[in-house]
C-alpha cells in the first residue's frame, strides 16, 4: 500500500472512528511497519443515570459518617508544614508524623488501597460517669459520627448506657490570608458533654498524653531519661513532656582489642540454629537483590537477611542463638525500611530490649554498632523483625559480630547524624482551671501516659458544659529547620500562644469554614474540592527556619518545589497567596534560577522541564494578581522576563511553536510540536505580555503578543485533527514515550490557566470546546476495567468499577509499542485541571461528572477521602481542584488594577460561593428573577480595594451600584455579556460590608 503518514491517516479516519468496526480492526499498516488499531474501550456514550446527572448539581444533604466508614478517615489537623497528624474517624489521632520523619507509602496498589492508620501515640480524651470510664473512640462507643468540614471536624459520641452526649469540634488553626497562625504546630479539641438523662449527673473529663519525645532514645533504654513538667495558672494547665538530647556516647576503643566473635554472616543455604518465623525471610539469606526490589548494596559476601521475600506485603521474625557478651561492642550492616519498632533488630537481655535498630529507607546497608560494655557476661540474644507492610516493609542485616572496634564511624556518622530528630517537646493543655497528673522523670520503659483533668462537671438534665484542650509540639532538629522554631521555643509556648489567641483563632478559623459552606454549590462538590487543601498540612510541605517555604510532590516523595507537578496546584495560590509568592521569590526566581540564562531549575536545581518553565511565568502572573499592588512584579519582571526568553530561545524560529526536547511532568520528553507544553508557551507569552505592558516594556509586549499569534494560528493547521489536538513527532526518530495521534487529557492545560488568569482564548473558542469534548468521550470512562483489562495501567489510581479519566488514549489508533508514561493511569490532580477548563466552557455536567467519580473512589468506605495519591500520599497535583472552584463562580481578580468579577456557571440565577483576594475574603451572591438581576460581594475577613465590579449578564439594562444602600458614582461598560461597573472614586470594603450591582 502506499506510505500512509500519520497525518494522513488522522485526515482518513477524521472523527469517523465508531464506524469502523469493532475494537482492535486493523486500520492501516504504515511504512515503518507500525499498526494503526482502534483498540479503544471507552465508550462514547457514558450513559449516565438521570439520578446521577441531577444529583451533580442538588444541594443534597451533607455526608456524615458512621460505622465502619470512620476506619480509613484521616483528616490532616496540624498546621500547614507542621509535621502530619490525622484526626480519625472516631476522634482519635493517628499518623503521628510530627517527629521529623515521614513515612513514604509508595505508590500503586499498595497506596491506593484501603489502608489502617497507625496510631503509635497513646492520646485522647476519655468522661468518667456513675462509675464507668469511657473513651472519646470506637473502642468504647458504637454509636459514633463524624462530620467532616475541612478545616474543622465534628465528632459525635453517644452510647445507650452513657447518659452523656459528648461532641468534639477538632481543627488546626486554618485562616485563609494569615498564613502564620495557619502554621501553627497546635491542634484544637473543643469537647463539650451535656446531660440526656432525667436525673443530675456528674462528669469527669480527662486528656492524656504519653510521652513520646524521643523515640529514638529507646535504641538505648537506661542512658537517657524523659520528664515531664508541669504549668498552671488561672485559665490554663499544662502539661509538657521532654527527653533528653542524644550524646552520642560510645565506649572508648580499647588499646589492645580482643579478636572478634562472629555472631552471624549469613553466607550458607539456611539460617542455621536462628529460629525463623513467618515468610519474610524466606528458608536461608537471601543471595543479594530480590525480585522486583530496588539494587541492594553494602553488604559483604555473598548472602545476607532480606526480609523482601514475595515483597513487602509478608512479616516475619528472626531469633538468634542465645551468647555471652563478651566484647565492648556489637556491629552488624543494616538497610532497608525506617519502621522503629517493626523494620528493627533487637538485642534481647534477660529477656528485656535494650537495643534496637532499624533502617533508613535505603536499600544500601550501613555499619551500626551497640556499645555494650554494661552488659558484659550477661545472656543475651538478637531478634530480626520484619512486622511492617506497605512501602519499605523490610529489612536487610548482614555481617552481626562482637567485637572490641568501632567497624565504621563514618557509618556511624552518616546514620545519626541527627540523632535528634524527634528530640523536642510536646505538651496537651486544658484552657481553663484543672489538674495535672505526671511525673518529674522517668525512664522510657514503660512508657509513660500523663492527665490532664477538669474539675467534676456537675450537668443539670439538659445541661451543657464545654472545654477545650490544645495538644501543641515543638521538635526543633529538622534538618533544615522549623519556621515555627523563630516564634516557639517549646510545646508550652505554642499552647500559650492558642490560649492567649483563642477567640480569634478559633472565630476565624470557623468563619471560613461557614463562609465555605455557606453556598449554593452541592455538600459533596465543597467537601471535594477543599478536602485536598489538608495536604497543605502534611510531609508534602515544609516551612523552613530560614523562611523558605519548600514542598515535595507527595509524603517524601520528589523533592524540589517541582515546578510541573506544582503547575497543577491552585489552592495554596488562592488561600495563602503569601506563600506562593514567598515560593516563587526564593525558590524558583532564587535558588532555581539561572541568572545567566533564565533557566528556572525544576527541582530548584539546573534541569530544564519544558511544562514547569512555562509554567512559572503564568505563576507568576497569577502571584502578581493576587497581590494588593504592584510590587512583587516590579520585583521580580527582570527575571519573569528572562525565564520567559529563555523560553523563546527554545521556539527556535519564533513560530510560536517549541518542538526540540520537551521534558515533563510525565517523566519522559516529548519531542516535536505538541499542545501540552505548547498550551502552556502560549500562555505564558499571552501572561508575558500582560505584564509587560504593566512594567511599560511595550516593545516585550509587542514580541510576546506577535508570537503567540503565529504559535496560535500554526497550531490550528498543524496539530487539529477535526477532533483534538494531535502531537507532531518525527515517528521514525522518536518511537518511545511519545503520544503522536493520541487524546491527551492535558491537551489544553494551558487554556485552563489562561481562563483562570484573564487571558481569553488561546486557541479558536469552538475548537477549545470541541477538544475537551473529545477529551470527555474518549478519555472518560464510567468504569475503567473495560480499557485497563486491555491496556493495564502502570499503577492503578481506579480499580474496575470506578470511574477515571485516562491519561492518554488512541480513539483512531496509532499507538505505539511504549507511548507516553502512564498514559493509561488516571491521576486526580489532571481529572481535576480538565474539569475546571470543561467548567470555564459550560460542560458543567461533564466537569462535575469528573469531581464526582473521585469523590466516589475516595469514599470512606473505600479508602482515606483526604488522601488522594498519586506518587506517595497527599499528592500536590490535587491541589488543583481550586480551580474547578473558581471556575464555578467564572471568577476574575486583579488586585493591584483593583479588578473583581464572577460569571457563575452553574445555577446562575441563585448562586452564592465564598471567594478569596489579596487581602480579604467573603461571600459573592446573585440572584436573577423578574427580569432583575442582583450581584453583591459582602466581606467577612479583612479588606478589599475594588475599583470595578463585573458580572455576566443577558439584560440589556440600568445598572446601580451600591455600597450599604447608598448609591455609589460609577460608569458602565458592556462587553459582550460582560457588565463591568467602574467606580469613579475606588473604595474599600471593610468587615462585613457589601457592595450590591443591580441590573434591570
Amino acid at each position: 500500500m502506499a506510505e500512509i503518514t500519520r497525518r494522513t491517516m488522522l485526515k482518513i479516519a477524521g472523527g469517523a472512528t465508531m464506524s469502523l468496526g469493532f475494537p482492535g480492526r486493523i486500520l492501516a499498516v504504515l511504512q515503518d511497519g507500525t499498526l494503526v488499531v482502534a483498540d479503544h474501550r471507552v465508550p462514547a456514550e457514558k450513559n449516565l443515570t438521570p439520578g446521577w446527572k441531577a444529583g451533580l448539581i442538588q444541594k443534597g444533604e451533607k455526608e456524615i459518617w458512621a460505622g465502619t466508614a470512620l476506619d480509613t478517615i484521616g483528616m490532616p489537623v496540624g498546621g500547614i508544614a507542621a509535621g502530619q497528624l490525622y484526626l480519625c474517624g472516631d476522634g482519635s489521632l493517628g499518623c503521628w508524623e510530627i517527629f521529623n520523619h515521614h513515612e513514604y507509602q509508595n505508590e500503586g496498589p499498595y497506596s491506593y488501597a484501603m489502608r489502617p492508620i497507625p496510631k503509635l501515640v497513646e492520646f485522647g480524651f476519655s468522661i468518667g460517669v456513675g462509675g464507668r470510664i469511657w473513651k472519646l473512640s470506637k473502642s468504647s462507643y458504637h454509636d459514633i459520627s463524624f462530620n467532616g468540614t475541612y478545616p474543622v471536624a465534628v465528632v459525635t459520641y453517644r452510647d445507650s448506657a452513657c447518659p452523656v452526649e459528648t461532641v468534639m469540634n477538632a481543627y488546626s488553626p486554618f485562616i485563609p490570608l494569615n498564613a502564620k497562625d495557619s502554621a501553627l504546630p497546635a491542634t484544637i479539641f473543643e469537647i463539650a458533654v451535656k446531660n440526656t438523662s432525667n436525673e443530675t449527673v456528674d462528669v469527669d473529663l480527662t486528656g492524656f498524653l504519653e510521652n513520646a519525645c524521643s523515640q529514638s532514645g529507646e535504641s538505648h533504654p537506661g542512658t537517657r531519661k524523659r520528664y515531664s513538667r508541669v504549668t498552671t495558672f488561672t485559665g490554663f494547665s499544662c502539661l509538657t513532656h521532654s527527653a533528653d538530647e542524644s550524646r552520642h556516647e560510645m565506649a572508648d576503643e580499647r588499646s589492645s582489642p580482643r579478636s572478634e566473635i562472629m555472631i552471624s554472616d549469613f553466607e550458607g543455604d539456611t539460617y542455621g540454629n536462628w529460629k525463623v518465623e513467618g515468610e519474610a525471610f524466606g528458608t536461608g539469606p537471601a543471595k543479594g537483590t530480590l525480585p522486583n526490589q530496588n539494587p541492594v548494596t553494602g553488604y559483604i559476601g555473598k548472602g545476607l537477611v532480606n526480609s523482601y521475600f514475595n515483597g513487602d506485603g509478608t512479616t516475619g521474625k528472626l531469633t538468634s542463638p542465645e551468647f555471652t557478651v563478651e566484647r565492648d561492642f556489637i556491629n552488624f550492616k543494616i538497610g532497608g525500611g525506617n519502621q522503629p519498632g517493626k523494620e528493627c533488630i533487637n538485642l534481647i537481655v534477660n529477656g528485656k530490649l535494650v537495643r534496637t535498630a532499624t533502617g533508613q529507607n535505603d536499600e544500601n546497608l550501613l555499619w551500626e554498632t551497640w556499645s555494650v560494655t554494661e552488659l558484659a557476661g550477661q545472656t543475651a540474644h538478637i531478634e530480626i523483625v520484619d512486622n511492617g507492610t506497605g512501602g519499605w516493609g523490610h529489612i536487610n542485616i548482614d555481617q552481626i559480630a562482637q567485637s572490641d572496634r568501632i567497624q565504621s564511624r563514618t557509618d556511624l556518622d552518616a546514620r545519626h547524624g541527627n540523632a535528634n530528630l524527634d528530640t523536642g517537646t510536646l505538651a496537651l493543655a486544658l484552657l481553663a482551671d484543672g489538674r495535672v497528673e505526671s511525673q518529674d522523670q522517668y525512664g522510657f520503659d514503660p512508657p509513660f501516659i500523663g492527665n490532664v483533668r477538669t474539675p467534676r462537671i456537675r450537668l443539670q438534665p439538659n445541661e451543657s458544659h464545654s472545654v477545650t484542650y490544645v495538644l501543641s509540639w515543638n521538635f526543633p532538629h529538622h534538618p533544615n529547620g522549623h519556621n515555627y522554631v523563630n516564634y516557639f521555643k517549646d510545646a508550652e509556648t505554642v499552647a500559650r500562644y492558642v490560649s492567649d489567641h483563642y477567640p480569634r483563632l478559633s472565630r476565624d478559623t470557623k468563619l471560613w469554614r461557614d463562609t465555605y459552606y455557606d453556598s449554593t454549590l452541592p455538600y459533596w462538590l465543597l467537601d471535594r474540592l477543599h478536602m485536598t487543601a489538608g495536604n497543605l498540612a502534611t510531609g508534602v510541605t515544609e516551612w523552613r527556619k530560614n523562611g523558605l517555604f519548600w514542598c515535595w510532590e507527595g509524603v517524601v516523595c520528589c523533592s524540589g518545589t517541582c515546578t510541573h507537578v506544582w503547575n497543577y496546584e491552585h489552592s495554596l495560590g488562592r488561600l495563602f497567596p503569601e506563600l506562593e509568592r514567598n515560593i516563587r521569590g526564593l525558590t524558583d526566581f532564587g535558588v532555581g534560577f539561572d541568572d545567566a540564562t533564565g533557566l528556572v531549575g525544576m527541582r530548584s536545581d539546573r534541569e530544564y522541564a519544558a511544562d514547569g518553565q512555562c509554567g512559572t511565568i503564568l505563576k507568576a502572573y497569577r502571584e502578581h494578581l493576587v497581590s494588593p499592588d504592584d510590587r512583587f512584579l516590579k520585583q521580580y519582571w527582570p527575571k519573569i522576563k528572562k525565564a520567559l526568553q529563555f523560553l523563546i530561545t527554545h521556539d527556535g524560529n519564533g513560530d510560536g511553536i517549541i518542538e526540540d526536547a520537551q521534558p515533563n511532568t510525565y517523566d519522559i520528553d516529548f519531542f516535536g510540536a505538541n499542545t501540552f507544553v505548547g498550551s502552556l508557551y502560549l500562555g505564558s507569552l499571552r501572561a508575558g505580555e500582560e505584564m509587560a505592558k504593566e512594567m511599560g516594556d511595550n516593545d516585550f509586549a509587542n514580541q510576546c503578543g506577535a508570537i503567540f499569534k503565529s504559535g496560535s494560528e500554526a497550531t490550528m493547521k498543524r496539530l487539529w485533527n477535526g477532533e483534538y489536538f494531535i502531537q507532531e513527532v518525527d515517528e521514525k526518530k522518536y518511537k518511545q514515550y511519545q503520544y503522536g495521534p493520541g487524546c491527551l487529557a492535558d491537551q489544553l492545560f494551558g487554556q485552563g490557566w489562561a481562563h483562570q488568569v484573564g487571558l481569553g482564548y488561546l486557541y479558536p473558542p469552538d475548537k477549545v470546546a470541541k477538544g475537551l469534548q473529545s477529551v470527555w468521550k474518549y478519555n472518560w470512562a464510567p468504569d475503567v476495567a473495560g480499557q485497563n483489562k486491555r491496556w493495564p495501567p502502570q499503577r492503578p489510581f481506579a480499580l474496575p468499577g470506578e470511574a477515571g479519566l485516562f491519561t492518554c488514549t488512541w480513539p483512531i489508533g496509532g499507538r505505539e509499542q511504549d507511548p507516553v508514561l502512564y498514559r493509561d493511569e488516571v491521576w486526580t490532580g489532571i481529572e481535576y485541571q480538565v474539569a475546571g477548563n470543561m467548567v470555564w466552557e459550560g460542560m458543567v455536567e461533564e466537569g462535575l461528572s469528573i469531581c464526582r467519580a473521585i469523590h466516589e473512589r475516595y469514599h470512606p468506605s473505600k479508602r482515606n477521602p483526604y488522601n488522594e495519591v498519586e506518587c506517595s500520599d497527599h499528592y500536590a497535583r490535587a491541589l488543583a481542584s481550586w480551580g474547578v472552584y473558581l471556575a464555578l463562580a467564572g471568577f476574575q481578580y486583579h488586585g493591584p488594577a483593583g479588578r473583581i468579577g464572577f460569571a457563575p456557571r452553574i445555577t446562575p440565577n441563585d448562586f452564592k460561593t465564598a471567594f478569596t483576594t489579596a487581602e480579604g475574603w467573603g461571600t459573592f451572591t446573585q440572584k436573577i428573577e423578574d427580569g432583575k438581576q442582583t450581584a453583591s460581594i459582602k466581606l467577612a475577613w479583612g479588606k478589599l480595594s475594588v475599583k470595578e465590579f463585573s458580572v455576566e449578564t443577558e439584560l440589556l439594562a440600568e445598572v446601580a451600584a451600591t455600597l450599604g444602600g447608598r448609591k455609589l458614582d460609577a460608569t458602565v461598560m458592556r462587553t459582550g455579556r460582560t457588565v463591568t461597573v467602574q467606580l469613579r472614586r475606588p473604595l474599600t470594603l471593610k468587615v462585613g460590608q457589601s457592595m450590591e450591582v443591580r441590573l434591570s
